[in-house]
């Protein structure tokens, strides 16, 4: 419903307004124009999505359902940029002045092959055919230069000649679209500095699989539920850029824990670098992946390698009241991987109805659905998991084919840059 609203909003309204203001054109200019139009829409989208408002966030899902709709309205936005430039536009309109009208054109010629180029490599994380991975730094950059490419946009339609004048709706409805577009842009570059909760790095304890990471307030501690995320900062070289870390300590506790696997460049030299009393900043807490509790409801969590840190924290969070039948099964390949294993065999000794089954794929080859539905009916059971999306699609069309489907499905998708 709200992906609905969305396109009304953001790319069906634009179009219908259009048409009643320059319906009259030719083919290629109208087409050309609506490109066009499309093009800012849809930037301006993009940009009201990277503040990472919480009515969006709360209604599409999550943060990463959020995150996976900025990145196609970026996509989309690219696409309409290429139409518009590559049909062109002759039409006798009206514009502020001349001079601002030429200007206006001439800003929009220079931007458009920024914009591709920026647009490019925010899209792409690795360029294909050969083994490079774009920088991180280059991307991060790449979004923050695009809040000034949209205000030379927003000054392109403003003065550039059109079909129709100032007091059409279409101009009315993009200039309010572009204003609050670059506020969001403006709120998405200082309110995080604002918002973040300072702490600082009391262990880092270094084990086979991941780095874990425990930290303590200085001052107001971070609010979150177990199974939620938080972007996570340090005051080293090389760990300034905030990423998303899933926190997988208990949310009764004001220190804070992460489980990380050191799987990039910043993962990496956070292993080789962080040292207890480091400074770091959080910002969070995001996702909905935070469980379900209904007495009587049966529910499978499935966990792959690192994923299993949200279960962690939604683990800890259990108490032996807790009415759901929950079965936990936890994929590593070798049992040294299995981080936090001791805490959920802990879990499991007082919370009677969860149970934690560890697959050791080196040993017992991939978990496979004849598996699963051995050891737990997933039939009309909630189904959560957290790891490696070929794992999820396997074990989900197993089980279809087993005609044992989970009743609903949980997970979210991230690849972070």
């Amino acid at each position: 419903m709200t992906l609905f609203v969305l396109i009304s909003i953001f790319l069906l309204a634009p179009v219908v307004l259009l048409f009643d203001a320059a319906g009259h054109l030719s083919g290629s200019n109208f087409l050309a124009l609506t490109a066009g139009v499309c093009t800012y829409s849809f930037m301006s989208l993009n940009l009201i999505l990277a503040a990472r408002p919480a009515i969006f966030e709360r209604h599409l899902g999550g943060l990463d359902k959020l995150y996976w709709l900025h990145k196609w309205t970026g996509v989309l936005a690219l696409v309409f940029v290429f139409i518009h430039e590559t049909v062109g536009i002759e039409v006798k309109g009206r514009g502020a002045t001349s001079g601002l009208s030429k200007l206006a054109a001439e800003a929009g010629e220079l931007v458009y092959p920024l914009l591709l180029a920026l647009g490019a490599i925010s899209v792409v994380k690795r360029i294909p055919f050969i083994n490079f991975e774009l920088p991180y730094a280059l991307w991060r950059w790449s979004h923050r230069l695009m809040g000034g490419i949209f205000a030379v946009a927003v000054f392109h339609q403003f003065f550039v000649k059109l079909p129709f004048n100032n007091s059409a709706l279409i101009s009315t409805y993009l200039t309010w679209m572009g204003l609050i577009a670059l506020a969001c842009f403006l709120y998405s570059q200082v309110a995080p500095l604002q918002r973040r909760r300072r702490y600082r790095v009391t262990s880092v304890t270094r084990v086979p699989s991941a780095t874990i990471v425990r930290l303590t307030p200085e001052g107001k501690p971070l609010r979150h539920k177990p199974g939620q995320f938080a972007l996570l900062s340090f005051g080293r070289t090389g760990l300034r850029e905030p990423h998303p870390f899933t926190i997988s300590s208990d949310a009764g506790d004001d220190d804070i824990e992460f489980s990380i696997k050191p799987s990039g460049d910043f993962t990496s030299r956070l292993r080789d670098t962080l040292q207890p009393g480091d400074r770091a900043w959080l910002l969070g807490g995001y996702g909905r992946f935070t469980g379900t509790n209904k007495p009587g409801r049966r529910q499978i969590w499935l966990a792959g390698g690192i994923g299993i840190t949200p279960f962690l924290a939604l683990a800890d969070a259990l108490t032996a009241a807790d009415g759901d039948q929950i079965d936990l099964f936890y994929c590593v390949r070798t049992r040294d991987e299995a981080v936090g294993f001791e805490r959920l065999q802990a879990v499991s000794r007082r919370v009677p109805r969860f149970r934690v089954h560890l697959h050791v794929s080196a040993e017992q080859g991939r978990l496979d659905a004849e598996t699963l539905a051995a050891t737990a009916d997933p039939k009309g059971a909630s189904f959560w998991f957290c790891g490696p999306a070929p794992l999820r699609r396997g074990l989900l069309k197993g089980l279809a084919a087993l005609g044992k489907p989970p009743k609903s499905i949980h997970f979210e998708r991230f690849e972070f840059r």
